[in-house]
């Protein structure tokens, strides 16, 4: 296994915690054996001033898919809207609200019924509408309230735009608030 450090630096981490999690699938003592052989081979790496494409102690999970523990954004900002700090229970609740998932499942299947009910609409010459054309035009209130909910509740718990992790700094929710500026519109 030590090859592999002077044929594929960078990768070599990554290829041994694989490697070492398939034998512990198998045999935990030879796991014992295999973190052993990796410590003492990063631990020559680092007196011998070798590459090992590690940098200090981080792991292959502390590299891959998501924002390290320390990089966690916070509640938003200091204030959001100028109003409620960070200790407001309107803001602590809102928050807890749209981190909550049955609440994002509940936006992704509003979000999914609207796009059947926007692939259902039949436009015909003239301006003439289909009965169910005409049904689903009335759904579209319901729709544009359920956005400004949402949208509403994640403008109070992170803020509007001025702060680092604010509503409007997050590219899907900019889209969401296009979409929702827009649906008033037509009305």
């Amino acid at each position: 296994m030590n090859q592999c450090k002077y044929l594929f630096p960078p990768y070599c981490d990554i290829f041994l915690e694989i490697y070492n999690y398939f034998i512990s699938a198998i045999n935990p003592r030879r796991l014992a054996a295999a973190q052993e052989a990796a410590l003492a081979g990063h631990q020559q790496d680092s007196t011998s001033g070798g590459h090992s494409g590690r940098r200090g102690a981080h792991r292959l999970a502390d590299r891959m898919g998501g924002p390290k523990k320390e990089e966690t954004p916070p509640g938003g900002g200091p204030t959001s809207l100028f109003i409620l700090t960070e200790d407001n229970p309107i803001r602590k609740y809102t928050r807890f609200i749209i981190e909550w998932p049955p609440f994002e499942y509940t936006v992704l299947l509003t979000i999914i019924a609207n796009c059947v009910v926007l692939a259902l609409e039949e436009h015909l010459p003239g301006s003439d509408k289909t009965v169910l054309a005409q049904k689903l035009e009335k759904t579209e209130t319901y729709f544009l309230c359920i956005f400004c909910v949402e949208a509403s509740l994640k403008i109070l718990a992170l803020g509007l735009v001025l702060h680092k992790h604010s509503y409007l700094r997050n590219i899907w929710n900019i889209m969401d608030f296009f979409v929702v500026v827009t649906g008033f519109k037509p009305m």
